[in-house]
């Protein structure tokens, strides 16, 4: 994650910001339900969304930060192969980003935070904590992982606050 470039197209976000990339399943309406789980980035939930899903998402959820999965007009942080458009920043596989892929319903919070952790100990300011995968999946589920991984966030943020704090 380069946050000057983010900066520079009006995106401010904590350390380790929670996003979902690719789809989800259903209807591309999660815009509210992934703010309700208190994810930092919000979707349409579209595997690849239209100026109509964008828009809905930015009407349902105003005051998030919107990422649009591909090349979609007056998009600010996309997900999209190649460069992103004029203005806009690009989650890629460039960013360093935490995957969680494949976890389990048995993973709680102190297991994913463990993950990330480890992952991000150097620099957590540098890195996204991404589910993906998530499009085939039962609607219900997903929301359980997704609430599980922002509580496991938290946590880490929680223990760099204090590590920082203590130092």
């Amino acid at each position: 994650m380069h946050r000057n470039e983010l900066a520079a197209v009006g995106i401010q976000l904590p350390v380790l910001p929670t996003i979902v990339l690719g789809g989800l399943p259903g209807a591309p309406h999660w815009a509210p339900r992934l703010e309700r789980l208190g994810l930092d980035v919000v979707s349409s939930g579209a595997a690849s969304d239209t100026p109509e899903t964008l828009a809905a998402a930015a009407a349902a959820v105003p005051h998030r930060p919107l990422k649009a999965a591909g090349l979609v007009e007056g998009a600010r942080l996309v997900e999209c192969d190649g460069p992103p458009p004029a203005g806009a920043y690009r989650v890629h596989s460039g960013d360093a980003v935490v995957p969680l892929d494949g976890l389990g319903a048995g993973e709680g919070p102190d297991d994913i935070a463990s993950l990330v952790l480890a992952a991000v100990r150097d620099d957590p300011s540098a890195w996204w904590v991404a589910a993906r995968g998530l499009e085939a999946c039962d609607p219900h589920e997903v929301e359980e992982r997704l609430a599980t991984i922002v509580d496991a966030v938290r946590q880490v943020r929680l223990f760099l606050a204090k590590q920082q704090f203590d130092a």
